[in-house]
C-alpha cells in the first residue's frame, strides 16, 4: 500500500495519460490491475488529434505525436461522474489529466473536473505534439512564469470548487517534460516548492512526458510519423526519466510526491523508479505495444512484486 498526494493506492502501478479517454476505456481499465485510472489529457474543445500515422515502435523506443485527441470538456462534464463511479466500484481512484491552451482554460477544466468527484488532477504542462496553424505550441513547463500562473489559477479554482460531497479541495499535481538544463529544472522545482505549503498548492510531479521533437525516417527516407517530429518514449527514455526523478527528489520538498514515467515495461522498471525517489510509476508505451491490452499492467505489477520482499504482501 502506498499513497499519492494523500490518496491510497493498492500498489504503485498506473496507466499514463493518453491511454484512457472514454467511458468505455475506463470500463476496461477498471477490470485491469492498475492501482488508479488516469483519464485524459482532456481539453476544453474536442480534438481529433494529429492526422495520419501518429505512433511508431522501434526496437528499444517508440515515437508518438497524438496531438491530444479527446472528446472535449462537455463530454467529460457528462461522463465523468459515471467514470468515477466505475473506478470507485473497482476500488481504484480516478485521476484526470488536464491540458489547457491558456491559463483561463486550465481553470475551466479544473472547475468542471473537480466537481465530478475525481480523486486527483494531473495538470499537463508537458505535451510537445500540439500544432496550431503550422506552428508548434510552447511546452508550458519550460516557462516558469507560465507554470506559476497555471498552478495559481488551478489552485484557486480548486479552493472555489471543492470536491463533490466534500469540503476539501481536490489535490493536483503537474506533469513535466524532461529538462536537459539542471538549472532550469531547479528553477521549476523552486516554482513548485514555493507553492507546496499553500492550501491548494501542487502535491505531486509526474516526470516525465516524452522527449520532444525526435525524428526517424523509414527506408525511403520518409518520416515514420505524419507530423515528422514526435515525442520519444519507451525503454530508451528510462535513464532520462530516472535522472529527472532523482534530481527532483533532491530539489522538491517532501510534501510533493513524484510519479515516475518513461520506459516502464516490467516490474524492475517500477522498482528502479521507486528507488530513485518516486512513490508510483506510470506506463503507456508498454500498453500500446501490446495492442492496447490492459493486461500488460498485471504483468508489470506481478514483476514488481517479485522485486519486493514477499513478506510485505
Amino acid at each position: 500500500m502506498t499513497t499519492l498526494a494523500g490518496v491510497p493506492l493498492e500498489h504503485p502501478v498506473m496507466n499514463a495519460a493518453g491511454t484512457c479517454k472514454t467511458s468505455e476505456d475506463v470500463d476496461s481499465f477498471a477490470r485491469s490491475a492498475v492501482a488508479a485510472i488516469v483519464v485524459g489529457s482532456i481539453t476544453l474543445h474536442a480534438r481529433p488529434g494529429n492526422p495520419g500515422n501518429v505512433y511508431w515502435a522501434g526496437q528499444n523506443y517508440s515515437l508518438n505525436a497524438l496531438g491530444l485527441p479527446n472528446r472535449g470538456l462537455e463530454y467529460y462534464r457528462e461522463q465523468l461522474p459515471r467514470m468515477v463511479a466505475t473506478a470507485h466500484a473497482a476500488g481504484k481512484p480516478l485521476i484526470v489529466s488536464l491540458a489547457g491552451f491558456d491559463v483561463a482554460e486550465y481553470r475551466q477544466l479544473a472547475e468542471v473536473v473537480a466537481a465530478a468527484g475525481v480523486d486527483l488532477l494531473e495538470v499537463n504542462l508537458a505535451c510537445p505534439n500540439v500544432w496550431d496553424g503550422g506552428a508548434q505550441k510552447r511546452i508550458a513547463c519550460f516557462d516558469p512564469g507560465q507554470t506559476a500562473a497555471v498552478c495559481d489559477t488551478v489552485g484557486a479554482a480548486l479552493l472555489d470548487r471543492p470536491a463533490a460531497g466534500s469540503g476539501a479541495a481536490v489535490a493536483y499535481g503537474v506533469k513535466i517534460s524532461p529538462f536537459s538544463d539542471p538549472v532550469a529544472l531547479a528553477e521549476l522545482a523552486g516554482v513548485l516548492g514555493e507553492r507546496a505549503g499553500q492550501p491548494a498548492g501542487p502535491r505531486f510531479v509526474t516526470a516525465v512526458n516524452t522527449f520532444p521533437n525526435a525524428y526517424v525516417s523509414d527506408a525511403d527516407h520518409r518520416p515514420v510519423v505524419e507530423v515528422e517530429l514526435a515525442g520519444l518514449s519507451g525503454p530508451a527514455l528510462k535513464p532520462v526519466g530516472l535522472g529527472q526523478v532523482r534530481q527532483l527528489r533532491r530539489l522538491l520538498p517532501e510534501t510533493i510526491d513524484i510519479v515516475g514515467v518513461g520506459g516502464v515495461s516490467d516490474g524492475r522498471d517500477v522498482a528502479e523508479y521507486l528507488r530513485a525517489g518516486a512513490v508510483a510509476a506510470q506506463a503507456a508505451t508498454a500498453f500500446w505495444n501490446r495492442g492496447e491490452d490492459p493486461s500488460v499492467f498485471g504483468t508489470i505489477v506481478s514483476g514488481w512484486i517479485d522485486q519486493e520482499d514477499p513478506a510485505a504482501f
